[in-house]
């Protein structure tokens, strides 16, 4: 497995402030990561701490500007919580811009609200998912470098081949948010409730002055 973390392509001390970001910011606003893989089996892996639940949104930006058809797979403890195939996603659904050469809208997002805990985010190329709950279970397609090349030319010396035989390239980008959930006012079980029961009070004293005529009590 050809696995491409921070180390790859961050300083250590930008790595650290962004590593920080999970744990000391209630909200933040999006962080973009971008780099390119050499062959088609490598992967961008992105460790996630969330102190309190948060909603978390990811997108790649990087199809519409001629790099590989990307996935987007979210591991927690509950195993594999999302996924974003790019190649799946219609313009005009939801996806992301569209790629000039193939006019297919192939970028990968997802988003929605998790627990605190940690994650992992793995970014590879179409056709590379996950073998497992999760990222230590490996994927597909690790040890074949080459496996774009060799399922659309036949030939496994080649990487970033789309399905259709034009050749990408290796560049990716992905843009990542995280924001916490203001639970401050969201009315705590007792407030419903309570709240129900005033309702359901006024509801009973309006039929009451409804059913009887003018006058009497």
């Amino acid at each position: 497995m050809t696995r491409t973390t921070f180390s790859d392509w961050m300083g250590a001390a930008t790595m650290a402030a962004v590593l920080a970001l999970g744990s000391q910011q209630a909200d933040a606003a999006p962080v973009n990561y971008q780099g390119s893989f050499t062959q088609d089996d490598q992967h961008f892996v992105l460790d996630i701490h969330l102190d309190a639940l948060s909603t978390l949104s990811a997108k790649t930006l990087s199809w519409a500007q001629g790099g590989f058809a990307p996935v987007l797979s979210l591991f927690g403890a509950g195993g594999l919580l999302q996924q974003a195939v790019g190649s799946s996603n219609h313009c005009g659904a939801g996806s992301g811009a569209a790629d000039p050469a193939t006019g297919f809208c192939w970028d990968a997002m997802f988003g929605g609200q998790f627990a605190a805990g940690d994650y992992t985010l793995v970014l590879t190329q179409d056709g590379n998912l996950p073998i497992g709950s999760a990222p230590a279970d490996g994927f597909q397609q690790d040890g074949q470098p080459g496996y774009t090349g060799a399922w659309y030319l036949g030939d496994a010396s080649r990487s970033f081949i789309n399905v259709d035989g034009s050749q990408r390239s290796g560049f990716w980008s992905l843009q990542f948010e995280r924001q916490a959930v203001d639970l401050h006012n969201v009315p705590e079980p007792a407030g419903w409730a309570l709240s129900g029961l005033a309702l359901l009070a006024a509801l009973a004293a309006s039929r009451r002055r409804n059913r009887w005529p003018a006058g009497r009590a």
